[in-house]
Protein backbone atom coordinates (compact mmCIF):
# COMPACT_ATOMS: atom_id res chain seq x y z
CA UNK A 1 0.00 0.00 0.00
CA UNK A 2 1.24 3.77 -0.92
CA UNK A 3 1.62 5.38 2.62
CA UNK A 4 0.11 9.04 1.84
CA UNK A 5 2.45 11.73 3.23
CA UNK A 6 0.50 12.56 6.55
CA UNK A 7 2.90 14.48 8.36
CA UNK A 8 3.73 16.60 5.33
CA UNK A 9 -0.24 17.40 4.56
CA UNK A 10 -0.52 18.58 8.22
CA UNK A 11 2.54 20.77 8.07
CA UNK A 12 1.59 22.16 5.09
CA UNK A 13 -1.56 22.80 6.54
CA UNK A 14 -0.16 25.13 9.41
CA UNK A 15 2.06 26.38 7.30
CA UNK A 16 -0.27 28.39 4.93
CA UNK A 17 -3.57 27.74 6.62
CA UNK A 18 -4.67 28.67 9.29
CA UNK A 19 -2.42 31.68 10.98
CA UNK A 20 -4.59 34.37 12.05
CA UNK A 21 -4.26 37.81 10.23
CA UNK A 22 -6.15 40.77 11.18
CA UNK A 23 -6.44 43.23 8.47
CA UNK A 24 -5.52 46.91 8.60
CA UNK A 25 -8.47 49.83 8.05
CA UNK A 26 -6.66 53.06 6.41
CA UNK A 27 -8.89 55.93 7.49
CA UNK A 28 -11.69 56.55 4.36
CA UNK A 29 -10.34 59.24 2.00
CA UNK A 30 -12.71 61.85 1.64
CA UNK A 31 -12.65 62.16 -1.69
CA UNK A 32 -9.82 62.26 -4.29
CA UNK A 33 -6.46 62.65 -2.26
CA UNK A 34 -2.57 62.56 -2.84
CA UNK A 35 -1.10 59.48 -3.26
CA UNK A 36 1.76 60.30 -1.02
CA UNK A 37 -0.88 61.19 1.90
CA UNK A 38 -2.24 58.12 1.46
CA UNK A 39 1.37 56.08 2.27
CA UNK A 40 1.99 58.36 4.95
CA UNK A 41 -1.57 57.36 6.30
CA UNK A 42 -0.55 53.99 5.83
CA UNK A 43 2.82 53.79 7.19
CA UNK A 44 1.95 55.48 9.94
CA UNK A 45 -0.57 53.11 10.33
CA UNK A 46 1.75 50.52 10.80
CA UNK A 47 4.06 51.55 13.11
CA UNK A 48 1.03 52.11 15.93
CA UNK A 49 0.14 48.27 14.92
CA UNK A 50 0.51 45.62 17.29
CA UNK A 51 2.55 42.73 15.22
CA UNK A 52 3.09 39.40 16.80
CA UNK A 53 4.49 36.38 15.17
CA UNK A 54 3.98 32.13 15.75
CA UNK A 55 6.96 29.76 14.88
CA UNK A 56 3.95 26.68 13.00
CA UNK A 57 7.73 24.35 13.47
CA UNK A 58 7.75 24.87 17.07
CA UNK A 59 4.32 24.12 17.17
CA UNK A 60 4.04 20.75 15.31
CA UNK A 61 7.13 19.96 17.73
CA UNK A 62 6.02 20.48 20.83
CA UNK A 63 2.23 20.59 20.57
CA UNK A 64 1.41 17.22 22.81
CA UNK A 65 -2.08 16.95 21.94
CA UNK A 66 -0.79 16.99 17.95
CA UNK A 67 1.89 14.53 18.57
CA UNK A 68 -0.39 12.09 20.30
CA UNK A 69 -2.36 12.17 17.22
CA UNK A 70 -0.10 11.96 14.86
CA UNK A 71 1.55 8.56 16.65
CA UNK A 72 -1.81 6.71 16.65
CA UNK A 73 -2.35 7.85 13.18
CA UNK A 74 1.66 6.54 11.97
CA UNK A 75 0.60 3.02 14.57
CA UNK A 76 -2.81 2.36 12.48
CA UNK A 77 -0.90 3.12 8.74
CA UNK A 78 1.88 0.70 10.03
CA UNK A 79 -0.59 -1.80 11.15
CA UNK A 80 -2.59 -1.56 8.16
CA UNK A 81 0.21 -1.67 5.94
CA UNK A 82 1.51 -4.69 7.80
CA UNK A 83 -1.57 -6.65 7.36
CA UNK A 84 -2.30 -6.00 3.85
CA UNK A 85 1.35 -7.29 3.22
CA UNK A 86 0.65 -10.68 5.05
CA UNK A 87 -2.14 -11.21 3.34
CA UNK A 88 -0.75 -10.12 -0.19
CA UNK A 89 2.12 -12.52 0.58
CA UNK A 90 -0.52 -15.66 1.37
CA UNK A 91 -2.63 -14.71 -1.53
CA UNK A 92 0.17 -15.18 -3.77
CA UNK A 93 1.26 -18.13 -2.36
CA UNK A 94 -1.77 -19.96 -3.57
CA UNK A 95 -1.72 -18.80 -6.61
CA UNK A 96 2.05 -20.83 -6.82
CA UNK A 97 0.59 -24.06 -4.76
CA UNK A 98 -2.39 -23.53 -7.43
CA UNK A 99 -0.51 -23.23 -10.51
CA UNK A 100 2.15 -25.86 -9.40
CA UNK A 101 -0.82 -28.40 -8.96
CA UNK A 102 -2.57 -27.84 -12.17
CA UNK A 103 0.86 -28.01 -14.08
CA UNK A 104 1.26 -31.44 -12.43
CA UNK A 105 -2.13 -32.73 -13.52
CA UNK A 106 -3.55 -33.00 -9.97
CA UNK A 107 -7.05 -31.22 -10.75
CA UNK A 108 -9.60 -31.59 -13.15
CA UNK A 109 -10.64 -28.78 -15.65
CA UNK A 110 -13.65 -28.09 -13.33
CA UNK A 111 -11.29 -27.72 -9.72
CA UNK A 112 -8.99 -25.24 -11.93
CA UNK A 113 -12.05 -23.00 -13.10
CA UNK A 114 -13.00 -23.58 -9.04
CA UNK A 115 -9.79 -22.40 -7.83
CA UNK A 116 -9.59 -19.67 -10.22
CA UNK A 117 -12.77 -18.15 -9.15
CA UNK A 118 -12.08 -18.52 -5.50
CA UNK A 119 -8.49 -16.62 -5.93
CA UNK A 120 -9.79 -14.08 -8.15
CA UNK A 121 -12.29 -13.50 -5.66
CA UNK A 122 -9.62 -13.19 -2.51
CA UNK A 123 -7.70 -10.73 -4.64
CA UNK A 124 -10.43 -8.20 -5.64
CA UNK A 125 -11.32 -8.49 -1.79
CA UNK A 126 -7.73 -7.71 -0.55
CA UNK A 127 -7.88 -4.59 -3.15
CA UNK A 128 -11.09 -3.52 -2.09
CA UNK A 129 -9.93 -3.42 1.48
CA UNK A 130 -6.67 -1.69 0.80
CA UNK A 131 -8.70 1.01 -0.81
CA UNK A 132 -11.21 1.19 2.27
CA UNK A 133 -7.87 1.15 4.72
CA UNK A 134 -6.28 3.96 2.71
CA UNK A 135 -9.66 5.78 1.99
CA UNK A 136 -9.96 5.58 6.22
CA UNK A 137 -6.29 6.70 6.74
CA UNK A 138 -6.83 10.32 4.71
CA UNK A 139 -10.18 10.40 6.12
CA UNK A 140 -8.50 10.73 9.83
CA UNK A 141 -5.93 12.29 8.48
CA UNK A 142 -8.16 15.64 7.28
CA UNK A 143 -9.97 15.14 10.57
CA UNK A 144 -6.90 15.79 12.13
CA UNK A 145 -5.74 19.14 9.87
CA UNK A 146 -9.39 20.54 10.90
CA UNK A 147 -9.24 19.40 14.62
CA UNK A 148 -5.67 21.55 14.88
CA UNK A 149 -7.13 24.56 12.38
CA UNK A 150 -9.84 25.30 15.07
CA UNK A 151 -7.59 24.84 18.30
CA UNK A 152 -4.84 27.37 16.89
CA UNK A 153 -7.67 29.62 15.56
CA UNK A 154 -9.69 29.59 18.94
CA UNK A 155 -5.81 30.23 21.21
CA UNK A 156 -5.34 32.99 18.92
CA UNK A 157 -8.72 34.57 18.58
CA UNK A 158 -8.33 34.57 22.65
CA UNK A 159 -5.16 35.81 22.27
CA UNK A 160 -5.98 38.82 19.86
CA UNK A 161 -8.85 39.61 21.96
CA UNK A 162 -6.71 39.74 25.40
CA UNK A 163 -3.86 41.53 24.11
CA UNK A 164 -5.29 43.87 21.43
CA UNK A 165 -2.86 41.97 18.32
CA UNK A 166 -3.21 43.72 14.73
CA UNK A 167 -1.49 41.29 12.86
CA UNK A 168 -0.58 37.19 14.13
CA UNK A 169 1.92 36.31 11.31
CA UNK A 170 3.32 32.85 10.49
CA UNK A 171 7.11 32.62 10.81
CA UNK A 172 8.86 29.56 9.44
CA UNK A 173 10.04 28.01 6.27
CA UNK A 174 7.77 29.34 2.84
CA UNK A 175 5.66 31.83 4.77
CA UNK A 176 6.94 34.88 3.18
CA UNK A 177 8.32 36.53 6.62
CA UNK A 178 11.68 36.89 6.16
CA UNK A 179 13.33 38.14 9.60
CA UNK A 180 11.60 38.76 13.08
CA UNK A 181 11.97 40.14 16.01
CA UNK A 182 12.21 37.43 19.30
CA UNK A 183 10.32 40.09 21.09
CA UNK A 184 7.11 39.90 19.29
CA UNK A 185 7.27 35.84 19.11
CA UNK A 186 4.39 34.07 20.88
CA UNK A 187 4.58 30.84 20.34
CA UNK A 188 5.79 29.36 23.76
CA UNK A 189 2.36 31.37 25.36
CA UNK A 190 0.64 29.74 21.92
CA UNK A 191 1.67 26.66 23.27
CA UNK A 192 1.00 26.91 27.09
CA UNK A 193 -2.63 27.25 26.44
CA UNK A 194 -2.82 24.33 23.71
CA UNK A 195 -0.47 22.42 25.71
CA UNK A 196 -3.43 22.81 28.68
CA UNK A 197 -5.88 20.40 28.66
CA UNK A 198 -9.48 21.87 29.06
CA UNK A 199 -12.39 19.80 30.49
CA UNK A 200 -13.77 17.35 27.96
CA UNK A 201 -10.84 18.02 25.69
CA UNK A 202 -9.63 14.73 24.05
CA UNK A 203 -5.37 14.84 23.49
Amino acid sequence: MKQASLILNIVLLLAVGYLMIAHFRAPEAATAGPAASTTQETVAAAADSKIVFVNADTLLEKYEGFKKRKDALSKKEKDADASLKARGRALEKEFMDAQQKVQQGFMTPKEVQQLEQTLSQKQQKLMADQERMTKALVDETTKIQEELQKEVKDILSELRKEKGYDYILNYAPGSGVLMVNDALDITAEVLSRLNLEKPGKKQ
